[in-house]
């Protein structure tokens, strides 16, 4: 969607910054960096400079900012009088999302989200896929973060792609090795996660030929990334755990990829609420941007 791009672009040149950009608006900074270039595509033209001192705006962007400007107020105008019609001054919404994405993009999405519906509140419940489907089909989360394929009675939209990674130390002896070879987890001290419903990690090690030596077994995700990042031992992760990562560690894809696809999903033949549908649309294009 265009108007996005024209926002990002906007914000860059108020904060003076592609990565505070970002930051405020909830994106990564390749998202930012790859609309501002999609818009000089777009026109032909040159839209920032980049030098050591920073970002510098061109002469032909001079002409084109208070346009932009424009439709960008015109814009925010038609959504403070569309929310108005519904009612949308205040709100709330209950969300299911499962551990590695409630940690890691949805706070961005959130805070994307609150810059056009500031006084929507949010209610988060944690669980695993096959409790979150549950709670969508009781009512008792509006909309929710699920694996595919989905169940039947839900409408789910595909999101991205979740891999299971290897994670391990940064001083470890295959930090520099573009991909992790799944025999080598048989002759590393292994860090197990203790699943409760889904066990897509235990199915995994289940059936590999050569199981790993598990040293440790621990009920935490975060427990986990601290452990690898003392050096203990190693272990398999989601990829959405580390977006963004704070742990001293490095992760490693296999060299036979393994991956589960996201959907966001709503209860099927049941019309969501005005709030749920902004949400699940704006979490569609909002991800979509991060292609």
């Amino acid at each position: 969607m265009s108007i996005r791009k024209y926002i990002a672009y906007l914000k860059t040149i108020e904060t003076g910054s592609i990565t505070l950009a970002a930051t405020q608006l909830g994106y990564t900074q390749s998202a930012i960096s790859r609309m501002i270039a999609d818009l000089e595509a777009d026109w032909h033209v040159t839209l920032l400079t980049r030098s050591r001192s920073g970002i510098e705006i061109t002469s032909e962007a001079m002409v084109l900012i208070p346009k932009i400007q424009e439709i960008c107020k015109a814009y925010e105008d038609l959504n403070y009088t569309i929310s108005e019609l519904h009612g949308l001054r205040s709100g709330s919404i209950r969300v299911g999302a499962f551990s590695s994405i409630a940690s890691g993009l949805l706070p961005e999405l959130i805070k994307s989200f609150h810059s056009q519906y500031p006084n929507i509140d949010f209610h988060l419940i944690n669980g695993e896929y096959n409790q979150i489907s549950n709670w969508i089909r009781k009512g008792e989360v509006d909309c929710g973060f699920v694996s595919l394929p989905a169940a039947n009675d839900l409408d789910a939209t595909f999101l991205l792609q979740d891999q299971l990674v290897v994670v391990m130390p940064c001083d470890h002896p295959m930090a520099d090795v573009p991909v992790y070879p799944i025999e080598q987890l048989s002759s590393e001290d292994f860090i197990n996660l203790k699943e409760e419903q889904d066990y897509e990690i235990t199915k995994f090690l289940e059936h590999l030929q050569q199981k790993p030596n598990i040293r440790y077994e621990v009920s935490n995700d975060y427990a986990i990334l601290s452990m690898v990042e003392c050096g203990l031992g190693i272990s398999v992760v989601h990829q959405l755990m580390l977006h963004p990562n704070r742990y001293h560690i490095l992760s490693k894809p296999f060299h036979i990829p393994q991956g589960k696809d996201i959907a966001i999903a709503v209860k099927k033949d049941t019309t969501p609420s005005t709030i749920t549908q902004l949400f699940v649309d704006h979490v569609i294009q909002w991800t979509k941007s991060l292609e």
